[in-house]
């Protein structure tokens, strides 16, 4: 069962769990591996709406700041890789998209609830923002605290 708000408050601010799932490639790809980087993870379906909505502009927001050192991660809890792949082929996604079939990662170690979920996380590993629901990756406001973390 997922968990509630009360309970992703209870890992902010504290050392992002790390965890290894495939990609779309059946390469493991570990959190760990990206230590150092300012860490945007989206958790997201293909049957979420408001989730394909915003993959845009998450895809804007990886190829604006990848030099930089931000790392965008979308975790789907599809439950195959087969409709994953269906709506890469339509829509443009040029970071990570890793496949937590088993939602360990979306329930146990991150507590989400609903989709999509998006946290920050800053280079030293700490989870610092969580966001629920669709959002514009490129808003001012978001790229300002972007900003932030990569200057920490």
């Amino acid at each position: 069962m997922a968990a509630g708000p009360w309970e992703i408050r209870e890992i902010i601010e504290k050392k992002a769990p790390d965890f290894t799932l495939k990609d779309m490639a059946d390469a493991d790809v570990t959190l760990a591996s990206f230590k150092g980087k300012v860490i945007v993870i989206n958790f997201w379906a293909t049957w979420c709406k408001p989730c394909k909505k915003e993959m845009p502009s998450l895809n804007e927001l990886f190829n604006t700041y990848k030099d930089e050192g931000v790392v965008v991660l979308g975790v789907s809890v599809d439950r195959s890789k087969k409709p994953i792949l269906k709506f890469l082929k339509k829509t443009t996604v040029d970071f990570p998209i890793l496949l937590d079939a088993n939602l360990t990662v979306k329930d146990e170690l991150f507590k989400v609830f609903s989709l999509p979920t998006t946290f920050i996380i800053n280079r030293s590993g700490i989870l610092k923002e969580y966001y629920r629901g669709e959002m514009n990756w490129m808003d001012p406001k978001i790229i300002k605290l972007i900003k932030s973390y990569l200057e920490q």
